[in-house]
């Protein structure tokens, strides 16, 4: 096996994990009677759209991801997408790091999460805040974890068309994030402002402190 060959088996393996990890979790929460995929019926078209397009990007993503490794002769869009801007060995290194702190930062997280995992806005049997955990570092441990995965893919397939979806899907999250968290602040109001206030949206840019009193 060649080294270009062991990357692109290397992302297809995580991509396998991912999917393996998060499906697994779905299952188990919804054994216990807690819903997992939630459709919120509040959205506004625009947001219909953005879900829409990132439902689009992400399996055209992952469906790159198989069609390099199993060298398939259809890719989506034009031939020059699939041009490749970064042969370095030493940065297919460094994304494949990458894509390995993508992965660990969303086990943690799932974990960290328990039951109040949700793919969506749940309006009607939300879980708990959690805060604790990974969450005192950033307030989006999922996302960024993506937002990594999807940087590390690139440098790691140093295809254009990775670094366009990257460049298309991490805005996408954004807005994800600006829409939880809108959620989350009528939910708990006092609660998650001073959270939010604690930690950062992305990384540990603010400083987290406990109270004198906290056990």
């Amino acid at each position: 096996m060649t080294i270009l060959r062991f990357f692109e088996w290397f992302l297809f393996s995580v991509l396998a994990l991912w999917g393996l990890l998060g499906v697994t979790r779905a299952l188990l929460l919804q054994a216990r009677g807690v819903p997992v995929i939630m459709a919120d019926r509040r959205r506004t078209p625009l947001q219909m759209v953005t879900d829409a397009l990132t439902l689009i990007c992400l399996l055209v993503w992952a469906y790159e991801v198989v069609a390099h490794a199993w060298r398939f002769h259809f890719h989506v869009g034009p031939l020059g997408l699939h041009q490749v801007l970064v042969e370095s060995i030493t940065i297919k290194t460094v994304g494949a790091v990458v894509v390995s702190i993508a992965f660990l930062l969303y086990a943690i997280a799932l974990r960290c999460l328990g039951e109040s995992w949700r793919l969506g806005i749940d309006r009607t049997t939300p879980g708990p805040l959690v805060t604790g955990g990974v969450y005192r570092w950033t307030r989006h441990p999922i996302y960024v974890a993506f937002d990594l995965l999807f940087v590390g893919t690139f440098l790691v397939f140093g295809r254009i068309v990775f670094l366009v979806l990257a460049l298309v899907l991490i805005p996408l999250l954004h807005s994800f994030m600006l829409r939880e968290e809108r959620f989350l602040t009528g939910l708990y109001n006092g609660a998650y402002r001073d959270y939010c206030r604690r930690v950062g949206r992305y990384f540990p840019w603010k400083r987290y402190s406990r109270k004198p009193n906290a056990a």
